[in-house]
């Protein structure tokens, strides 16, 4: 008789839930990499346009484009800020789907923990089995080699 786990289903299910929470992570991940890179590319950004301001100011540079200059590293900055709490929000969330995958994970190890001992105790109660029917076998066939006073007809 071929074995057969009896929970076999709950395992398919648990794995098809450890790949979903797998791709969640990953798509946590991705999010919250993107988010960095932006954070990044904005502070980049910000150095240059200060540099830029700061070698202009060294040359002299009229009231209006100093103001101008200040409004738009002032945008740069809040975005930097706003990015930065998105990053926040990112990182929890890919911490979050990171821990319900270590679940999904700890989940599935257990089942297959648990089919593993099974198809021992199935492959040992059936070699067990088949170690008493040639047990039997071996005895039969020893009995019917002794002849009917109970001695082996070779003696």
């Amino acid at each position: 008789m071929p074995f057969r786990f009896r929970l076999n289903s709950v395992l398919r299910h648990r794995e098809f839930k450890l790949q979903e929470a797998r791709s969640a992570f990953a798509a946590a991940e991705s999010a919250r990499a993107l988010v960095q890179s932006q954070i990044e590319r904005t502070r980049e950004r910000l150095h240059e346009e200060s540099e830029l301001l700061a070698s202009e100011q060294e040359t002299g540079i009229n009231a209006a484009r100093y103001l101008n200059f200040k409004n738009h590293l002032d945008v740069l900055e809040r975005d930097l800020l706003k990015l930065q709490r998105e990053l926040e929000k990112a990182a929890n969330e890919a911490e979050l789907k990171r821990q319900e995958m270590i679940e999904w994970n700890k989940a599935v190890e257990l089942l297959e923990s648990i089919e593993t001992r099974d198809r021992e105790s199935h492959n040992y109660l059936v070699n067990r089995k088949d170690q008493k029917k040639l047990d039997e076998a071996a005895v039969f066939k020893d009995f019917r080699d002794r002849g009917p006073g109970g001695r082996r007809e070779e003696e």
